[in-house]
């Protein structure tokens, strides 16, 4: 019997369909691939349900390279198609679904992300023609073969092909030959067909997971399973910290596994895609950006949402009412997981406290849902070596009057000697070594209304000041005090630095410098934004203890008219004060060395 050849027209209204789907979104060419597997696994969930021969072990998808003809070949065991099928689900349901999509987001600025809805269309953006060889699983079917070479003309033949099921075979332009590429190939299959439910096999070798953990309930996996499968998504040799199983059906389906990475000070990067969105296992979108919580960007895992509206622009997903419901829902799930670890396993929870903290403090300050659920649990190391929440930490350190005191310090290394003087004094200080911190103690401020936090360089401790010391006055009647403040100032003659003098209780200290609190945050608020408040560091208040012996013998070559000593003493004491404050620059440094080297010859 002879062939039976037939070309046709596609009826469509919009002529330049393939046009438009050629130069859809350029960047997410890629997405061709992932649709035309994703109809290759329908088709074999369809055989498997329909085919009482046939078992689900025998069905999978190979995905072929051919550097010669440049093509791509997608080739399935699945259901497979007759002439008339073909005619009807290629040439008419398949193009209107293309059709549509067209004519709904041809005018739409914002970025499409998700099921384009393309499906077999797709394939235009990157082909030439695109070809059909498929035999139906029904019994004496004929093979059929089409043909498109994108536009609204094709053939439809009697086929060759000769096992039942369907290959794709994708004649790829020249500007997108690198899909030739077998390492790009093999992480878009990654990428997007990753837990599709049949083997996809690539270079003689399966390459996709087929089965996401989450869809597994928690109770049936193994601490040893989380981790693996932690290791295979995101490709990355280190364990996780912890992980939160997630798993709702009202009044949204939910299912997903969100893993706690270590992270660090450098690694606050929010425009890497860490949580993978998934549609029915169906790779969506790592960019979720704008969609979800900014600061649960900050931990990898994946989600299966089958319900998400996915044919919408990026804005719309912004203000769906769904999205917006699933967002809460992942942030008390999220806050209710630390919750419980803190009260159920301090240790734990102090363990892992310096890899969660930026995590933490910038869910705190973006998310207010969260500031509320997490406060009572935020915790900082002190100088008695362990950790306490805020609340433990007034009760430990009683104060009279209605406005408390938290004392604190960048670092448990630096400030040495007001870290010496609080210890004497028997002041308990806080740690906060984070750059969140300056932002999250003002957010606690206004919240609570009792506390301060306050800087140990920031103030002077009444502690530590000799409140009774009585000083004489001269014939002038200025004291001891006035002259060392007149000597200084006048040596300094700087205007940005006010001199106070007093009386400390510790003697071998001459100097110590302090930085307004206040304008220190708004300064440390303001540096990547706004580099010139840096400059309002510059102002600060050197405090000069009278105590000190250098001082006194300071002010006794200034009786005796050696100006050019007092000037140089006074700025080195000036400088000795701030070098424990900020590192000094390459001159600064150059002309601190100069000046010691004068101090030294000094001596006689």
């Amino acid at each position: 019997m002879a062939q039976e050849k037939k070309q046709g027209k596609l009826t469509v209204h919009t002529e330049n369909i393939f046009p438009i789907i050629k130069k859809w979104l350029y960047s997410e060419h890629d997405i061709f691939l992932r649709e035309l597997i994703a109809n290759a696994v329908d088709a074999m969930n369809k055989r498997e349900a329909m085919d009482p021969d046939v078992k689900k072990d025998d069905l999978q998808v190979e995905v072929k390279i051919n550097k010669r003809k440049k093509t791509l070949e997608i080739i399935d065991n699945g259901i497979g198609m007759t002439q008339q099928e073909i005619r009807k689900y290629i040439n008419q349901i398949a193009f209107s679904s293309a059709e549509d999509f067209v004519q709904k987001y041809k005018d739409r600025q914002g970025k499409l992300i998700g099921q384009f809805g393309l499906g077999f269309y797709s394939s235009f953006m990157v082909a030439n023609k695109v070809t059909i060889d498929s035999l139906s699983y029904k019994k004496n079917a004929t093979p059929a073969y089409w043909e498109c070479e994108g536009s609204t003309e094709y053939k439809l033949n009697e086929g060759k092909h000769k096992e039942v099921g369907t290959k794709i075979t994708v004649y790829l332009n020249k500007e997108n030959e690198d899909y030739l590429e077998e390492n790009k190939l093999k992480e878009l299959i990654e990428k997007y067909c990753n837990f599709m439910p049949f083997p996809i096999v690539f270079d003689k070798k399966v390459i996709n997971i087929q089965q996401a953990l989450w869809h597994k309930k928690p109770k049936d996996i193994e601490e040893s399973e989380y981790k693996e499968f932690y290791k295979e998504l995101f490709h990355q040799y280190e364990d996780p910290l912890f992980w939160i199983h997630l798993n709702v059906d009202f009044p949204f389906k939910l299912e997903g596994i969100l893993y706690f990475p270590k992270l660090n000070q450098i690694e606050l990067d929010l425009s890497r895609g860490k949580i993978k969105l998934y549609c029915h296992d169906v790779f969506v979108a790592d960019d979720l950006k704008g969609i979800v919580p900014e600061f649960l960007l900050l931990l990898r895992g994946g989600m299966d949402i089958p319900d998400i509206p996915l044919n919408v622009s990026r804005s719309f997903l912004q203000e769906d009412r769904q999205v917006k419901q699933i967002s809460q829902y992942i942030i008390k799930k999220v806050a209710d997981s630390l919750k419980d670890i803190f009260k159920e396993d301090r240790n734990r929870y102090e363990g892992l406290w310096e890899d969660i903290t930026h995590f933490i403090k910038y869910g705190m300050l973006t998310e207010e849902k969260f500031y509320e659920n997490m406060k009572d649990q935020l915790i900082y190391k002190t100088s008695k070596g362990d950790y306490v929440t805020i609340e433990e930490y007034l009760v430990r350190n009683p104060q009279e009057g209605k406005q408390k005191k938290i004392y604190y310090a960048p670092s448990e290394d630096l400030q040495v000697t007001y870290m010496n003087m609080m210890k004497e004094q028997g002041i308990e200080v806080i740690f906060a070594p984070t750059v969140l911190d300056g932002h999250l103690f003002q957010k606690i401020e206004m919240d609570r209304g009792d506390v301060s936090f306050v800087r140990i360089d920031s103030e002077i401790n009444e502690n530590i000041i000799n409140k009774d010391k009585k000083e004489l006055v001269d014939q002038d009647n200025k004291t001891a005090s006035d002259k060392i403040k007149a000597v200084f100032e006048k040596a300094l003659n700087n205007d940005k630095v006010t001199v106070e003098v007093k009386s400390l209780k510790v003697k071998d200290i001459p100097a110590m410098v302090v930085f307004n609190e206040h304008m220190r945050r708004f300064q440390e608020m303001s540096q990547f934004t706004n580099p010139e408040a840096m400059d309002m560091l510059a102002q600060h208040t050197l405090v000069v203890n009278s105590e000190n012996e250098t001082v006194k013998k300071l002010l006794k070559l200034n009786d005796k008219g050696k100006t050019e000593e007092v000037n140089i003493l006074c700025n080195y004491i000036h400088e000795l004060g701030l070098i424990e404050q900020k590192p000094f620059t390459g001159k600064e440094l150059q002309a601190f060395i100069e000046k010691s080297n004068k101090v030294l010859q000094m001596i006689k």
